[in-house]
């Protein structure tokens, strides 16, 4: 199979100078996702493994389980206005690239261009690399063979493994990724069932031997809940990413994001609530495994068995997800001529964008060798980068609303424009706190924009020349 044999290579108007900021009409991607498979991408891209850690974070800054519950049912609020947003920004543009075109159209080439070169060098390749790395933790533990270098094998063998795949198709990628989330949901919904059910018969919570105490203030306490909150509802917006690949997608968009994030939120919630019931405020708080510590008290040690395997389909598919739709932004980034121009290219057969495919693929594991694995060293630096391109991806609409006023809408947010303001909002505080905690590596990734700017002046000089 010759990966490289290009069908056809568009260009759009924005590869010519002249032209100030249009829009990509066509595409060579095929629309073979439907809601169900739409729907999908949406939940996948939320959970991942942080609904079985972040958990326990957010109890340390608190000390009543009602707002424990609370803080989530307000980062739910947030992934909903921000997947509303969004849900009319993908119907008005439903095009490959997701929040890569909405930046584009709202406020111009260089910040679209950023948000690409962040994704491809920190933000999508980071995540992946670190996300592999953990699922081969999970599978040597479920094995009990823990080993550095075993996780580095299977997270490089893996994300070979998906790419490969993906470079197939648009459906055969979705396929795996329909399997892998409907496992680890059918696993987290068994999980609240198993509690709710034995609600009454877990008795009293454990006591906990140290208990760390919450926050000085309610205030305090929330606001530092908030963060990890923020940082396990996001990742619905990489369906908009495939919005290309979607059919009747001004119809299809809006349905899925607001049905995934429905899903979630229940799930989410139902999750914490479990988790409370079986392990209290204060074992919550001290646990490194809620989901398994809950489990093992809901069904013995079995259960810790079962929850393990469940954490290792999940970060699988959250894997996957990454893979699947990233690719997207630097096909949409070759097509205006700002990215290699043959990453703008769709297979014969496969109707894939590969060269993109395989740039994500190899670059993730080029930074899985340079960081030798180091978990914390490859996303301290994500949620910063993330959630400035999440915030302006929202305001794109505020941005697009006065711009293009005549645009044709098929979908328009309710609560305009306070539902876009509130997820900019909440997005503002994600950047900022992500800085306070992680100084030196928002730093890094402040770097790395700057050298985005000069590329992107090289390259639009060049194009210009020529």
């Amino acid at each position: 199979m010759k990966l490289g044999l290009p069908i056809r290579s568009p260009r759009s108007a924005i590869g010519n100078p002249q032209s100030a900021i249009p829009v990509v009409n066509s595409s060579p991607l095929r629309r073979e996702l439907g809601l169900f498979s739409a729907t999908v991408i949406v939940i996948s891209g939320i959970i991942g493994s942080g609904i079985f850690f972040t958990p326990s974070e957010v109890a340390r800054q608190l000390g009543d389980g009602r707002w424990i519950l609370a803080v989530w049912v307000v980062g739910g609020l947030v992934a909903l206005a921000g997947a509303l947003t969004y849900a009319e920004l993908g119907a008005m543009s439903p095009g490959a690239g997701g929040a890569y075109v909405y930046i584009r159209d709202a406020f111009g080439r260089l910040p679209a261009f950023l948000y690409g070169w962040m994704a491809l060098t920190l933000i999508a390749t980071g995540a992946t690399a670190a996300v592999g790395v953990s699922f081969g933790n999970y599978v040597l533990r479920l094995f009990g063979t823990p080993s550095h270098a075993g996780s580095m094998a299977i997270a490089a063998g893996t994300i070979v493994i998906l790419t490969i795949t993906n470079c197939l198709g648009i459906k055969p990628g979705s396929i795996v990724q329909n399997a892998l989330t409907i496992a680890k949901t059918a696993a987290l919904v068994l999980l609240i069932a198993g509690g709710l059910l034995l609600w009454t018969r877990l008795g009293d919570p454990p006591p906990a031997l140290v208990a760390p105490a919450p926050r000085e203030s309610l205030l305090a306490g929330l606001s530092a809940a908030f963060v990890p909150v923020l940082f396990t509802i996001g990742g619905w917006q990489q369906m908009n990413m495939v919005a290309g690949e979607i059919r009747e997608p001004q119809r299809r968009i809006p349905q899925a994001l607001i049905l995934g994030i429905a899903i979630v939120i229940a799930i989410y919630l139902g999750a914490n609530a479990v988790y409370l019931r079986a392990l209290g405020r204060d074992g919550l708080a001290v646990s490194s495994a809620v989901a398994a510590d809950t489990l093992a008290r809901i069904a013995g040690p079995i259960g810790a068995t079962f929850i393990t395997a469940t954490i290792t389909v999940s970060v699988l598919g959250f894997l996957n997800v990454v893979i699947l739709t990233t690719p997207r932004i630097f096909f949409a980034m070759a097509q205006d001529g700002v990215f290699l121009p043959a990453a703008a290219r769709v297979h014969p057969k496969t109707g894939a964008p590969v060269i993109s495919i395989i740039v994500m693929g190899a670059w993730s594991i080029a930074l899985l060798l340079i960081t030798q694995g180091d978990i914390g060293a490859l996303l301290s630096g994500v949620v910063f980068a993330d959630w400035i391109f999440f915030g302006l991806g929202a305001a794109s609409l505020i941005a697009l609303r006065s711009s293009k006023p005549d645009a044709e809408r098929p979908y328009r947010v309710p609560g305009y424009p306070w539902v876009p303001l509130l997820f900019v909002l909440a997005s503002c505080i994600g950047i900022i706190s992500s800085f306070v905690a992680s100084t030196r590596t928002s730093l890094i990734g402040t770097a790395i924009l700057v050298v985005g700017v000069v590329l992107y002046l090289i390259v639009e000089k060049k194009r210009r020349s020529e």
